[in-house]
């Protein structure tokens, strides 16, 4: 079967959600293909198949404008990018392979998955749920194959500011000058992220903003809910169910690889020390994401951002947003607003 690439780089002809596939699927085979995929990846595919982002906005009738793929791809940075640039797909990108796209098509491989179950994948599983995955690889062959003339010089944009807003001067008490620490701090975490690889590119800003979005509930959900241990290590601790349901619209906050290749540097780079505390073997699924159980997680931070202080400064401001604001809590702790404790 010949592949059918995708804007992206992933084989449409072989994807477990692809029309095409489907079409070589039988009603008494679609089960359990739907249950292999589940192990495996993660996912199980979806009895609608995909509209493949092939297919133009126009091209698609009303009865399927509601079709969840059909708004997933209204979203998808990289149709977007590769459509605004009228190419085909991102092999014929001045800028390929960006991070974007690197991280988007890059991980899905034999080796993170036989690393992910702890065992070897089969010929078959690589097959059928791997390999039509494998984008990256799959654009740089095409990419060997293009002449300088036909690469696309990637349009740039201007770098994001981490905008926050001011610190109340007014704000005064014995607390003042921890709160003072902790603006800075906050502030250093959005600067922290938005200057990363490939920031002039449109594609690249929209991960970066949801980058600050994970930073910012993972802290929050630390300062309100977090207990804190004075003793051992004078830390901020969650336990899973609490962290879990309040993570609102951020479920990547579940998943370990978003964890420990986001979050856990990015705070790190300004002074803060998370982790996932395990408590028992089975604290996370094969597949990558925390379990309801087996774990908590823990916020410490060091000395040079004033430690118990600044940390004590987070709860007490956490604490007092969610007060006042409930779920619009999170808005204005993102902005690092902290009117609110003036007076307090």
């Amino acid at each position: 079967m010949s592949e059918v690439v995708s804007k992206c780089g992933m084989n449409c002809a072989k994807c477990p959600w692809s029309p095409i596939t489907r079409k070589h699927i039988s009603d008494e085979e679609f089960p359990k293909m739907r249950k292999e995929a589940k192990a495996l990846l993660g996912y199980s595919p979806t009895e609608k198949p995909c509209l493949l982002c092939l297919t133009p906005d126009d091209k698609i009738n009303k009865k399927d404008a509601t079709h969840w793929h059909a708004r997933f791809r209204k979203g998808c940075q990289v149709r977007k990018c590769v459509t605004n640039m009228g190419i085909k797909n991102c092999a014929y990108c001045s800028r390929f392979p960006c991070d974007f796209e690197q991280r988007h098509g890059g991980t899905w491989t034999r080796e993170v998955y036989e690393n992910r179950h702890g065992r070897p994948i089969t010929d078959e599983e690589y097959s059928k749920y791997i390999e039509p995955f494998e984008a990256v690889a799959r654009l740089q062959l095409i990419r060997k194959k293009l002449s300088s003339d036909e690469i696309v010089e990637a349009p740039t944009v201007p770098l994001l500011k981490a905008e926050v807003v001011e610190f109340p001067d007014s704000l005064s008490g014995v607390q003042a000058a921890d709160f003072k620490q902790l603006h800075s701090v906050l502030k250093s975490v959005k600067e922290s992220t938005l200057a990363d690889v490939d920031a002039d590119l449109a594609i690249q800003q929209g991960r970066l903003q949801n980058r600050v979005k994970y930073l910012f509930r993972f802290l929050l959900i630390l300062a309100v809910h977090g207990k804190l241990q004075e003793k051992n290590g004078k830390a901020l601790v969650v336990d899973p169910e609490t962290y879990r349901d309040n993570r609102g619209s951020e479920t990547a906050l579940m998943s370990v690889s978003t964890l420990e290749n986001v979050i856990f540097p990015n705070l790190a780079k300004v002074g803060m020390e998370a982790e996932i505390v395990r408590l028992a073997n089975d604290w996370k699924v094969p597949t990558g994401y925390l379990r309801i159980r087996g774990w908590q997680m823990k916020l410490i931070f060091t000395k040079k951002i004033g430690g118990l202080a600044t940390l004590k400064a987070l709860q007490n401001y956490g604490k007092a947003l969610e007060e006042k604001f409930g779920k619009r809590a999170f808005r204005y702790f993102s902005d690092v607003d902290m009117n609110i404790l003036v007076g307090n």
